[in-house]
């Protein structure tokens, strides 16, 4: 039933675990996030975050929704994403969707992704290594998350009542 590679392979991961090699967190689909979330570990995303990413390796799975800045050495994105985006390596999938900009070192975009937004090297736009994209701005978009009970848009994107 048990082959001596699988057992090999499995406490080899355990200790690579234990001594702090690589790690994995994984937000299953039913778990929401309100607030910011950091990690060294690399992060699996098929729930919602409502707030900012900080890892070193990002996936986003398919159904997967980040309302916040990412920040990232490496980043794959598969689902929605509404802020901006700072990757070292970034790959953003057919059914990825980002309203946002858009900073990378390295890009593949495959085609059906669609981005709303400016697309920039780090270096071009001043920034280094892991730094927030603090020189893009996110445009202004609804987002069903944010809606009211009237359709109107809420939170930090919406437009004042004084303002219409």
């Amino acid at each position: 039933m048990f082959s001596r590679k699988q057992s090999a392979t499995a406490a080899t991961a355990a200790k690579a675990s234990r001594s702090g090699g690589p790690r994995l967190s994984f937000i299953g689909s039913e778990v929401i996030i309100s607030g910011d979330l950091s990690t060294d570990a690399q992060l699996h995303v098929d729930g919602r975050i409502d707030g900012n990413v900080r890892c070193a390796s990002l996936f986003q799975g398919a159904e997967g929704i980040i309302a916040g800045n990412i920040v990232a050495q490496e980043a794959r994105l598969s689902g929605t994403v509404e802020g901006t985006v700072s990757a070292g390596i970034l790959v953003i999938e057919a059914g990825a969707q980002i309203l946002g900009d858009v900073a990378y070192e390295t890009i593949s975009i495959e085609a059906g992704a669609r981005i709303e937004g400016r697309l920039g090297r780090r270096a071009a736009l001043g920034l280094g290594g892991e730094g927030e994209p603090t020189l893009i701005a996110t445009p202004v978009s609804f987002s069903p998350a944010r809606a009211g009970a009237d359709g109107e848009a809420r939170g930090l994107f919406a437009v004042p009542d004084a303002a219409r």
